[in-house]
């Protein structure tokens, strides 16, 4: 399977060289801006390539193989919807409602916000992909919990200019040594492809992928972990997920970053 590996990742390279500035100018041309840390004005959606390149690298791949169609069905499924919820949040989400509490206690209240359709998008998207490629109840739940919080999960770190990036990266590298099935390693390899045109746009904050690009990036990580990982290895997975996200409620991660010198050297890297 590795030639499958490097042609996906050569796809993905060609691909996103040709649509990387195509999409940048669209998004630049139609006004689709928003603020980064540095109060410049720059296109925000640029995720939208992630979703265009992922789909069509891993549909030639498909029909090149046509091996797990259904389960990689399944996955673009899943990619693309939460991209799309990812992109509504983007493009008319209330900046001044944050955090999962905060969409939840605004949901009960009576007001509908695109976080929380795309907390439910989520979780929905979580459940059924999880009901479909589990073999039993305990593995449905640690399948939907891991799906769903890794789909978060690099929303929450997409603070600064490639560090919820540099998170993928890391994890997909672990997941690729405890994964105990291989054969779904080129949709990682698809998306570094994707990554070694658009991470310079990110780190030197050119451009922001947005939640529809976190989105895409996280549920990949938690489609692989369910796919490819004995229920023991994904249990803790899943334990450190919820302690990252308890965590995330009551304290800053760029803080920690901050003000530990080896993680804001690795967090600095590149811009």
């Amino acid at each position: 399977m590795d030639y499958i590996n490097i042609l996906s990742f050569i796809i993905s390279i060609a691909i996103s060289y040709i649509g990387a500035p195509m999409v940048w100018n669209m998004l630049y041309k139609s006004k689709t801006l928003s603020l980064n840390y540095r109060n410049e004005q720059i296109p925000i959606c640029m995720g939208l390539l992630f979703m265009f390149v992922q789909s069509i690298s891993v549909s030639i791949i498909l029909l090149l193989t046509q091996d797990n169609i259904k389960y990689i069905m399944y996955y673009l499924f899943a990619f693309t919807l939460i991209g799309l919820a990812g992109l509504l949040d983007d493009l008319i989400g209330d900046k001044n409602i944050k955090g999962f509490k905060g969409h939840i206690k605004s949901f009960f209240r009576g007001n509908l916000t695109t976080g929380g359709i795309k907390a439910g998008i989520g979780f929905f998207v979580a459940l059924f992909i999880s009901v479909m490629i589990s073999k039993g109840t305990m593995e449905v739940i640690v399948n939907t919990l891991i799906i769903a919080l890794f789909t978060n999960l690099i929303n929450l770190f997409d603070l600064r200019p490639g560090r919820s990036i540099k998170i993928f990266i890391l994890i997909s590298i672990i997941m690729l040594f405890t994964s105990s099935i291989k054969e779904y390693n080129f949709l990682f390899y698809s998306f570094y492809g994707i990554l070694v045109i658009y991470f310079p746009l990110d780190l030197k904050a050119k451009s922001m992928m947005g939640d529809v690009g976190s989105n895409v990036l996280g549920i990949t990580l938690g489609i692989f972990c369910s796919l490819t990982h004995s229920l023991i290895v994904k249990s803790i997975y899943l334990l450190l997920l919820i302690i990252i996200h308890i965590l995330a409620e009551k304290i800053s991660f760029s803080n920690i970053i901050k003000n530990n010198k080896i993680l804001n050297f690795i967090d600095s890297l590149g811009r």
